[in-house]
């Protein structure tokens, strides 16, 4: 078994739910047990989304949509929606969204464009 390190964009604490990122370590096997569906993805450079949520699966309940950087990069914003704070993911990130409420986080794919593995997996994960 290995451990990977993802950063987790979930919701704060406050009673806004604002996005906020931190750090955890998953186990392999925790991807594996958990995986609903996973697909290959290519967006394009500059592709943008405002304000938007890791939002519950109509049909699975709780997930975590976790995303794997293989080629390029994006950004996600949190934090307080007048002033978004950016974090760049390039390759070799995992990025996991459960932000299911508050206002949510937006995102921005880098000038290289971003090739990643996306994965859709029961539960959200642990931070």
């Amino acid at each position: 078994m290995s451990e990977i390190k993802v950063s987790v964009v979930c919701c704060d604490e406050s009673a806004a739910k604002r996005s906020q990122i931190v750090e955890t370590t998953v186990d392999t096997s925790w991807l594996s047990d958990r995986l609903i569906e996973s697909a290959e993805q290519e967006v394009a450079a500059g592709e943008a989304r405002g304000l938007h949520n890791g939002a519950i699966h109509p049909e699975h309940g709780a997930v975590t949509y976790l995303q794997e950087v293989k080629e390029g990069g994006f950004s996600v914003f949190v934090g307080d929606p007048e002033n978004l704070q950016e974090t760049f993911f390039g390759v070799g990130s995992f990025v996991a969204f459960i932000d299911s409420e508050g206002p949510g986080h937006a995102s921005k794919v880098g000038p290289e464009g971003v090739k990643r593995t996306f994965r859709l997996l029961k539960g959200h994960v642990e931070t």
